[in-house]
């Protein structure tokens, strides 16, 4: 069964309402932007990453209906909750709050709110009736650091510290992550048992896995 990509909502009075594409998109297009320090472009130091604007086309056709059923023929009527996506979600307030959704399909997740709706209809019945659409929708970002690297798959990219003779714990965390206190949590991502006692010989050689210090809440 081929799964559909979806846009959920994920907060407001329509929580946890979605929309299935009637059929998956060819492609989406998205950004990464790094973002650096420095007034020497020639010597440029890293600060972050962002996500820029998400975007991908939907496509939605109503022909079949037609004869059949006459009030589900306006392909229009398909899509009009996604108009809605871009409309405040607070009355009587000057700051109107959008609706936060996520674009899923298969293990790609991207949330944000709707900034823009462009349609584009491009088949019709005689009397002018669409039955064809194709939706172009762009999100913002808005997630969380962990949101961010499940979409962005980071939890693979990890980087990794070759044992060797005279190597402690505290030493390492002191030169990767510069705090000798957080050596616990490089003996906690791999399972260190006796982590007053590493390096033993078994460990020289071995790759261990630094943690990235983001995802640390305290100590």
């Amino acid at each position: 069964m081929v799964e559909k990509a979806r846009i959920t909502i994920l907060d407001g009075e329509n929580k946890n309402e979605f929309v299935e594409a009637m059929f998956n998109p060819n492609e989406y297009n998205m950004a990464i932007a790094g973002v650096f320090t420095g007034e020497n472009v020639k010597d440029p130091f890293f600060k972050e990453t962002k996500i820029d604007d998400f975007s991908v086309k939907l496509i939605f056709d109503t022909y079949e209906n037609h004869g059949k059923n006459e009030s589900g023929t306006d392909v229009r009527k398909k899509t009009e909750m996604f108009t809605k996506l871009i409309m405040p979600t607070v009355e009587g307030s000057e700051n109107k709050k959008p609706p936060l959704c996520r674009f899923s399909w298969g293990n790609f997740e991207y949330i944000g709110v709707i900034t823009r709706i462009d349609q584009k209809f491009i088949l019709f019945l005689p009397n002018g009736t669409p039955v064809r659409e194709e939706l172009s929708i762009t999100f913002k970002a808005v997630m969380t650091k962990k949101e961010y690297l499940k979409m962005m798959g980071l939890g693979a990219c990890r980087k990794t510290w070759t044992v060797k003779s005279g190597d402690r714990l505290d030493l390492i965390a002191s030169f990767e992550l510069k705090d000798a206190t957080l050596w616990r949590k490089i003996a906690e991502e791999n399972n260190i048992d006796n982590p007053l006692l590493f390096p033993e010989k078994d460990d020289i050689g071995k790759k261990i896995i630094i943690p990235d210090r983001g995802n640390f809440n305290g100590r």
